[in-house]
């Protein structure tokens, strides 16, 4: 069964046009793969060399041991934003004398041939044969990296349970990552210790070889939530093709059905999220800027007035907004022309989009609450980050909607993310300008006058406003929009 599944596989691969007219470009990122993975070897080889040299006097097995487990933090952070899910085509079979179980356990086994599993082995076992014998033993070493190889495993798998959860269950989804960052931010105020924990159970990897039980224990539970999930998700009621809805064909997202065509057309958007790398990395580089924080927050020079805490709270609170929608409705430019054909109502389209920026900014601002439990102004940064949040959601998305229609450059999705300018011109600077110096400027005359938690209270009151009259705002957008979407369409029509 299973080289027939496979066998399969390889046919509905080789046997798609995309397959055919993207294989020389198939084998030159090959090449380049294998030389990133020579790289990737090569640092592995002469990682002690590197630490001895960046840390002088430091012993390099306990600074490797001590860092693994902010390595794997990191590592299920990349996956969850670039890991895609394993694919099986599973209705066709299910009418055949075919065991569930043997499908869904395919789909799963199918997942560890990401290159994300592989890459880790690749890093450390250059490193481990080459420094841990005359540590571990022989036996110890194997252990350490049979350790490491489950451990990722275990990411693996946790990643494909988080995503698939965010489509039935997003608050879990949510509620996992926040308990990631705020594991991280314990660490970082010494509230626990990441290093010292991940030096001592590394090191018993090493010295007694038991203690692999434990990753083993770890990979069976999360092995086990993924094949229980399948299993009660693969039955052919589940998986029929549902009629078109108004706004067109799409693959639904169960809970947004429940707002209507708002709905759908969220879902479409998260969709086309998933699908593509450029939409996807702007959500990547999203959360790397939640951290941006740190910058500003730990230099006092900053933190003692109030001016410059409002750049951070302003920019980290609304960074997925800012990035993603400078580029509204550029991410529909192949298809916008058929968006135009459709019984779509412009209104209906800005509305999903705001509805869409409002609970970014949300996740965001709980994120950045966090940020409250530094033990110097902690207390400042909670409030000027609330009324950041407010001012977002109640004016900058507007802004951003606004400015969108004065967007014409077309936007090729198939295309990489890596230094592709397209879609890229001067509204997109322009736009910079009013939500970033807006909020400043609205609190300098306050703070000039000795009042700043005046200011503060101002910034957070025109959101709310703006929140609450969120339908004449965007009646504003719309009626910009209607009367430029057929520049806006033909400017889509040029090929960049």
């Amino acid at each position: 069964m299973l080289s027939l599944l496979l066998s399969h596989q390889w046919k509905e691969t080789t046997r798609s046009s995309v397959w055919q007219k993207n294989l020389t470009v198939n084998l030159v990122l090959g090449f380049f793969m294998l030389l990133m993975l020579l790289y990737v070897v090569m640092l592995g080889f002469f990682l002690d060399n590197i630490l001895n040299y960046m840390f002088p006097g430091k012993e390099t097995l306990a600074m490797v041991n001590g860092g693994l487990l902010y390595y794997f933090l990191i590592d299920l952070a990349m996956r969850f934003f670039l890991q895609e899910l394993p694919v099986l085509g599973i209705q066709p079979y299910l009418h055949l004398p075919v065991g569930k179980s043997r499908l869904v356990n395919f789909v799963l086994w199918k997942s560890i041939t990401s290159l994300f599993n592989f890459l880790p082995l690749f890093l450390f076992i250059p490193f481990a044969v080459k420094t841990l014998p005359a540590v571990y033993g022989m036996t110890g070493t194997w252990m350490w990296v049979l350790g490491l190889f489950l451990l990722t495993l275990v990411n693996n798998f946790i990643t494909l349970y988080v995503k698939r959860q965010l489509v039935e269950k997003p608050l879990v989804t949510f509620g996992f990552l926040l308990a990631v960052i705020g594991l991280a931010l314990a660490d970082y105020l010494n509230y626990i210790s990441l290093s010292d924990s991940s030096r001592s159970f590394f090191n018993a990897l090493g010295t007694q070889p038991i203690w692999v039980i434990v990753p083993l224990i770890l990979l069976a539970a999360v092995y086990y939530l993924n094949y229980s999930f399948l299993i009660s998700h693969t039955y052919p009621e589940e998986m029929r093709v549902n009629k078109a809805s108004k706004v067109g064909d799409s693959s639904e997202i169960g809970f947004l059905q429940r707002f209507g065509e708002i709905g759908t057309l969220i879902g479409l958007e998260l969709r086309l999220i998933q699908r593509h790398k450029r939409p996807r990395s702007v959500l990547v580089m999203s959360v790397f800027f939640l951290a941006y924080g740190f910058v500003f927050y730990l230099n006092k020079m900053y933190t003692d007035g109030f001016v410059m805490m409002i750049f951070p709270g302003i920019f980290m609170t609304g960074f997925v907004m800012m990035s993603y929608g400078q580029f509204v409705p550029g991410w529909q430019s192949a298809h916008f022309d058929a968006l135009l054909t459709k019984r779509l109502s412009p209104y209906k389209f800005y509305l999903a989009k705001f509805w869409m920026f409002v609970p970014a900014c949300v996740i965001a601002y709980l994120v950045t609450l966090l940020y409250g439990l530094l033990p110097e102004a902690g207390g400042k940064i909670m409030l000027i980050n609330t009324a950041c949040f407010l001012y977002n959601i109640g004016i900058n998305t507007f802004v951003v909607l606004y400015m969108s229609t004065f967007n014409k450059k077309r936007i090729d999705l198939s295309k990489s993310a890596s230094f592709n300018w397209q879609g890229v011109g001067a509204s997109q600077f322009i736009l910079m300008l009013p939500i970033l110096l807006g909020p400043i400027l609205i609190f300098l005359p306050f703070n000039l006058l000795g009042q700043p938690y005046w200011g503060i209270a101002t910034l957070g009151i025109l959101g709310i406003m703006g929140f609450i009259f969120h339908k004449q705002l965007i009646g504003v957008v719309v009626k910009r929009f209607t009367a430029q979407k057929y520049e806006i369409a033909a400017g889509f029509r040029q090929t960049a």
